[in-house]
């Protein structure tokens, strides 16, 4: 029997698209490897601690947002001589303030004195999510200030004054990142040989990492004298040693 030209191509045709798509069909119906859909389920797995951690990283942007501007401040006023003009001052200045405008201010309860007469006894003072925001207020008020003078120096081209300025400046950034790190919100180094940090008041425990070991000892530093005129405690009748 003949087939006709047309009904051939027909034919054809249909038996062409029927491998393709058969073998596509294959391929789209086939199961997920199952290590494939483990890694998925794994990444919807939320990180513990993630927003302990987050907070840390925060303060760790924090201490970069300042340390960069200023010290981008201080090396134009070394590298001119310390003379900026007056545009200089201007971009200087808008950094430093955008860098500052995410830590605590002075605008608020932190640094007000209350109304109203002393009470006879120190309220009792008790730990808080933030214990140094106190610290960091003062830090970051004492760095404007700082930057403040350093400029004015600047400005007028006083050598004598921006030198106090510079010293002046890097104490104060320094006073703010201690105040970042002492602050509250960060694990303690654990370094051998590192001094412990110190303790602001009221500022709860910071929680050792675990497996850290007591700091030794620096060698060569000597036992605090006793006061002089300080008499030994007496032993008890019968005791040795």
């Amino acid at each position: 029997m003949r087939i006709s030209r047309t009904a051939g191509f027909v034919v054809s045709s249909v038996v062409c698209g029927a491998l393709v798509f058969g073998s596509a069909g294959g391929a789209i119906a086939a199961p997920v490897p199952a290590a494939l859909a483990s890694d998925a389920s794994a990444v919807e797995d939320p990180l513990p601690d993630a927003a302990k951690f987050t907070a840390q990283v925060k303060l760790l942007r924090n201490i970069d947002s300042v340390l960069t501007p200023v010290a981008d401040l201080l090396d134009a006023v070394i590298a001119a001589n310390g003379k900026l003009s007056p545009a200089e001052i201007a971009k200087h200045m808008k950094a430093i303030e955008e860098a500052l405008k995410d830590l605590p201010k002075a605008s608020g309860s932190a640094l007000e004195v209350p109304a109203g007469p002393a009470p006879a006894l120190p309220p009792v003072v008790t730990p808080r999510a933030d214990a140094g925001q106190d610290l960091k207020v003062k830090a970051v008020a004492d760095l404007r200030a700082k930057v403040d003078v350093l400029l004015k120096a600047a400005e007028a081209g006083d050598a004598a004054k921006v030198t106090e300025a510079v010293v002046a400046t890097i104490t104060a950034t320094l006073n703010v990142i201690v105040s970042i790190v002492v602050g509250g919100g960060l694990p303690a180094p654990n370094l051998a040989g590192l001094p412990p940090l110190p303790k602001v008041p009221g500022a709860a425990e910071v929680p050792k990492a675990p497996g850290v070991a007591e700091v030794p000892k620096a060698p060569g530093v000597a036992e605090v004298p006793k006061a002089p005129g300080v008499a030994e405690v007496p032993k008890a009748p019968g005791t040795t040693g």
